[in-house]
């Protein structure tokens, strides 16, 4: 008598299912009986058993069990922390007034929309890991691919996570904790990704720590900025989008006068943009 054993993708397929059900319970079924704080303190350790569970396998080891399911897990997280601040309805489009019928149907189709999102995203950071995982014991042509998509779901992830943290509205230095915190995670698996190596290297520690640091002196710097919430998590995305880029193509050593020409035409076109929407003396 053969087992059937259940196979990755089905195993992909079922934990992308699992968080998406749970990120609509933590917003609409649990709400009235459990706090905001302690749903998300639920659904995190959930996010983080599905990828454990969705990736393990027989070359599942050592310090894998740390860095693989860090991207797909952190994305779920602030998947499920933005998912409440999308708006419930809208009094008007382009200075257009709509009715409550259209409102309704026009923030259900946005929700909608942003699930589905979350589900292809999540589902892409766990294959992404899962080819992480392969990738560190032999060489497989999809590993360049998994590098490109990898750090754009870190990028979006890092969005996600500062757009909550400063709609908290908290004071300058638990923005910086609270930045440092998100951002040294993010980094680090990031940084880890390029040599796939089985022990951490002195190299990796350092830059995900010097990194995180200054995202969170970035955070503390731009609590004191006059300029709004989406404009505030853009501009540190940005920083955390020029920093791991940088990094990761000088350990990768590909790193050459082009692509850092590329990078800083980009930091100046955000800071400009940062500078240009913010209320000075307003």
């Amino acid at each position: 008598m053969t087992h059937e054993v259940m196979s990755k993708r089905q195993k992909f397929v079922i934990a992308t299912f699992v968080l998406l059900l749970g990120v609509i319970l933590s917003r609409f079924g649990l709400g009235q009986f459990l706090q905001w704080r302690f749903r998300i303190i639920l659904f995190s350790l959930l996010a983080i058993a599905a990828s454990i569970w969705a990736l393990r396998d027989e070359d599942f080891s050592g310090i894998e069990w740390f860095t693989l399911p860090i991207l797909p897990a952190m994305f779920a997280i602030s998947g499920a922390l933005v998912f409440p601040l999308i708006p419930s309805g809208f009094d008007s489009i382009l200075t257009v007034n709509i009715s409550a019928d259209t409102s309704w149907f026009l923030a259900l189709l946005l929700k909608v929309i942003y699930l589905a999102m979350f589900a292809i995203g999540y589902y892409a950071a766990v294959l992404t890991s899962n080819i992480y995982n392969i990738a560190a014991i032999r060489n497989i042509q999809l590993l360049r691919v998994a590098h490109s998509v990898g750090f754009l779901i870190t990028v979006a992830t890092a969005l996600l996570f500062y757009i909550v943290i400063f709609s908290l509205h908290v004071f300058s230095f638990l923005n910086f904790v609270l930045i440092f915190a998100i951002s040294l995670p993010l980094v680090f698996q990031a940084i880890w990704s390029v040599s796939l190596e089985e022990k951490i290297e002195e190299s990796t520690k350092n830059f995900s720590l010097i990194s995180a640091v200054i995202l969170g002196e970035v955070a503390w710097v731009l609590s004191f900025w006059p300029i709004g919430i989406s404009i505030m998590a853009l501009f540190l995305t940005a920083i955390f989008y020029e920093m791991v880029g940088i990094i990761q193509y000088y350990l990768g050593q590909r790193l050459n006068p082009k692509i850092i020409n590329e990078f800083i035409s980009v930091a100046v076109v955000v800071f400009l943009i940062t500078i240009f929407t913010a209320t000075w003396g307003g």
